[in-house]
Order: C-alpha cells, then structure tokens, then sequence
C-alpha cells in the first residue's frame, strides 16, 4: 500500500470515528470503502499515481484540520470523495480487459 492511502485511511477511520452527524458518517463510510477497494492497487506506486494518491493524503489531512479547528466540513468532505471517486475511475479504467 502507497503510504499516502495508508495515512488517508488512518485519517478517514478517525474522522469516523469522532464525527457524531449521520450526514457526515455515511460519506465517510463511502470513502473509507472507496480506499480500502484501491488501497494496494500497483498503479498508486507510479509515477501518474503518486499524485492523486497524494492529494488524496492532503485533503484528508486539510478535513482532520477543520474537523478539529470545529469548521464545517462537509465541502471538503465532497472534495475528497471526489478525489476519491477518481482513483476507483482510473483503477477501473485500468482493469478493464481488452477481449
């Protein structure tokens, strides 16, 4: 696993963890899965995946930032779904057999 995912998933299971909203557990939940599903994927480890797996790193940590500061989140948490989202695009674009 690309130490970018891993310190990702460490920050969503913590956000998970203390964030008490419903309206903020259940997108969590979704980008936890989302990492878990593309967390040992090869093509994070290269050089056109380092970058998303980066900003995937740096939005989480830009989220645990405002969730301690008590900002609103739920922008950021749509910003790294997104980020999110896009990694399982391209690991799924890149799976796919040609037959």
């Amino acid at each position: 696993m690309s130490q970018p995912m891993k310190n990702a998933k460490e920050i969503v299971e913590k956000l998970m963890k203390e964030a008490e909203e419903e309206s903020l557990s259940e997108p969590l939940q979704n980008i936890g899965k989302l990492i878990d599903q593309n967390k040992d994927k090869i093509w994070l480890r290269t050089r056109s995946g380092k970058p998303i797996a980066a900003k995937m790193e740096t939005t989480a940590t830009e989220v645990i930032e405002m969730f301690k500061d008590g900002s609103d989140i739920r922008e950021k948490i749509d910003e790294l779904m997104s980020v999110a989202k896009e990694i399982d695009e391209e690991s799924q674009r890149r799976s796919m057999v040609v037959t």
